[in-house]
């Protein structure tokens, strides 16, 4: 079962993540965690307005609940979305946290 990243202090820690990925729409970094997956979602407002980026946190949550079995299963991660993020289709959203497998 993925645990979702709510506190502050566990955000903060990202500052020194152990590693990282990267698409062209998000970054994510990572740091391992022997409880079980974790995952934070992160979206400024530089992104897009309030309306956008919840529809965007709505659909990552959506994606990461339909591809859980996928997500390594050490690991926290926090998604940070980056600008043109708000604009993607399903399945260009599904091909950028595709890179999420284990």
């Amino acid at each position: 079962m993925i645990r979702w990243i709510t506190a502050h202090q566990e955000y903060m820690e990202f500052i020194h993540a152990e590693g990282s990925l990267r698409t062209r729409n998000f970054y994510i970094p990572y740091l391992p965690d022997p409880q079980g997956p974790a995952v934070g979602i992160t979206i400024s407002k530089k992104v897009a307005g309030a309306v956008q980026r919840n529809r965007l946190k709505r659909r990552v949550r959506a994606w990461i609940r339909a591809n859980g079995s996928i997500l390594p299963q050490d690991l926290r991660m926090n998604i940070i979305a980056r600008q043109g993020a708000a604009e993607l289709s399903w399945p260009e959203l599904s091909a950028q946290l595709g890179v999420l497998e284990k």
